[in-house]
C-alpha cells in the first residue's frame, strides 16, 4: 500500500493547479468579447494544429472543417490549381455554409518551398455559430485562424490533409481585490468551443501584453497569478463569453512556484562547448544507414508549432552530455506534421516524442515530452 505525506500531498496539489478556495460566496463572474486579432497584441504562439481529410475529385480536394456546436453545419472547403499551376493554389471555403463556392469565398496562394516541399498556405475568418449549453443562446464568433497544404513532389501518393490553427481568443475585464484585471481564454483543442481543456491567463493594467506571452500562459484547471494573489478558473462557457473565476491559496508562493516550474534552470547550466546532436532530416536514409552500420537509430519526432521541442533543440541537444552520449547512433529528427505516415508507424501521438531503435528495427526505447540533459543523455546511453 503507498502512503502519502502530508508534504507530497500538498506538491500534488500545487502541481494540479488545485488549492483551497477563500469562500464559497468569493466567486466572480468575468464578460469576454472575441479578441481584436490584429497588430502588435496576438498570441505568440499556437496549439498543435487540426488536420482535414480531403478526398481527391476530378482534380480538386474536398473535405469539411467542424467548428463549434455544428448549428450551421461544417465549412466545407475545396483545394484546385488554376490554370497552369503546378501546385494547390487556390482555397475555397464555403463561409456561409450555404452548400456552393462563391467568388468571395476563394482564397489564392503563391506555394513556397520548404525543406523540399511546396507549402500552400491561406489565411481566413469564419464566423463560428455556438449553442451555450446553460442558456441555450446561439452566439457568433468571429474564428480567425491559418491553413496550409504541404505537397512533396517526391512521393508517388500524398497524405491529402488541409492544416489550420487558430489565432484569435477571448479577452475582457473583471475587477479582482479592486483591480481591474485583464483575462484572457484560447483553444488548446480546435473546435471552436470553449472548456476547461483549453488555458487561460490574467495580466495587470499595466502589463496587459503578458496576455499574449507564452511563458504566462495556463492549462485552464491550473490556477493563474495576478501579483501575489492566485486564481483558479471555475467554468468557462462554450461560447467562451462568460468565465467564472474565484481566489484561492494555492500553498505557495509565485517565486517558489515559478523556480519549481523552470524546467530548463539546470540544463541551461549544463556545459555547452558549441557542439549539436548531428542530426539529418531524411528518416528512409539515416534508417538504412543505421541498419547497414549496426547502430541504434535516434528519432525525435517534433513539429515547427512545438514549443518544448525548441526548447530541447536550444539547451538540450546542444549540451555536451547529451552530444557525447549521441556520437554512436545514428540521430534523425522527423517532422510530425510533414510526415505524418512515420509517426502512425511509432505510434506518435504527441510532441516532442523520442525513439530508440536497434539496427534489426525493433523499439528499444521511448521518451514523451520535454526531457532535460541527464535524462536524455541517460537515455541515448542505454
Amino acid at each position: 500500500m503507498y502512503k502519502i505525506s502530508l508534504v507530497g500531498l500538498l506538491f500534488i496539489l500545487i502541481l494540479s493547479g488545485c488549492g483551497s478556495p477563500t469562500d464559497d460566496d468569493s466567486i466572480i463572474t468575468a464578460r469576454l468579447e472575441p479578441g481584436a486579432f490584429t497588430g502588435e497584441r496576438a498570441l505568440r504562439w499556437s496549439p498543435k494544429a487540426a488536420s482535414v481529410a480531403l478526398v481527391e475529385s476530378a482534380g480538386t480536394l474536398e473535405g469539411n472543417i467542424l467548428l463549434g456546436t455544428q448549428d450551421g453545419g461544417p465549412f466545407s472547403v475545396k483545394l484546385e490549381k488554376s490554370e497552369g499551376a503546378a501546385f494547390f493554389d487556390v482555397l475555397f471555403i464555403d463561409q456561409n455554409r450555404d452548400g456552393e463556392y462563391s467568388e468571395s469565398e476563394r482564397l489564392l496562394t503563391t506555394p513556397k518551398e520548404i525543406r523540399n516541399k511546396m507549402w500552400s498556405s491561406f489565411t481566413s475568418s469564419l464566423n463560428v455559430t455556438i449553442t451555450d449549453s446553460e442558456s441555450g443562446l446561439v452566439v457568433v464568433n468571429p474564428y480567425p485562424l491559418s491553413l496550409w497544404y504541404v505537397e512533396d513532389p517526391r512521393e508517388e501518393s500524398q497524405d491529402h490533409a488541409l492544416r489550420f490553427t487558430r489565432s484569435g481568443w477571448m479577452q475582457g475585464t473583471v475587477m479582482l481585490e479592486g483591480i481591474e484585471a485583464h483575462i484572457r481564454v484560447s483553444e488548446s483543442e480546435l473546435d471552436g468551443v470553449f472548456d476547461m481543456d483549453d488555458e487561460w491567463t490574467l495580466a495587470l493594467p499595466d502589463s496587459v501584453g503578458n496576455l499574449f506571452q507564452f511563458d504566462h500562459h495556463r492549462p485552464a484547471k491550473r490556477h493563474a497569478w495576478l501579483g501575489e494573489n492566485a486564481y483558479r478558473l471555475v467554468s468557462v462557457d462554450l461560447s467562451g463569453r462568460t468565465a467564472t473565476l474565484e481566489p484561492i491559496d494555492p500553498g505557495v508562493t509565485r517565486a517558489k512556484e515559478a523556480l519549481d516550474d523552470d524546467q530548463t534552470r539546470v540544463d541551461r547550466m549544463a556545459p555547452h562547448s558549441g557542439e549539436m546532436v548531428a542530426f539529418s532530416h531524411d528518416f528512409a536514409e539515416a534508417e538504412e544507414r543505421a541498419a547497414k552500420e549496426g547502430k541504434h537509430l535516434f528519432i525525435d519526432f517534433e513539429t515547427v508549432w512545438c514549443g518544448p521541442c525548441k526548447t530541447m533543440e536550444e539547451w538540450v541537444y546542444s549540451a555536451d552530455a547529451v552530444v557525447d552520449a549521441s556520437r554512436d547512433l545514428v540521430s534523425v529528427k522527423v517532422d510530425g506534421d510533414d510526415f505524418p505516415e512515420i509517426g502512425d508507424r511509432f505510434e506518435v501521438a504527441a510532441y516532442p516524442t523520442m525513439i530508440l531503435m536497434s539496427p534489426e528495427g525493433e523499439v528499444t526505447g521511448r521518451l514523451v515530452g520535454y526531457q532535460g540533459v541527464e535524462a536524455m543523455a541517460t537515455f541515448l546511453s542505454q
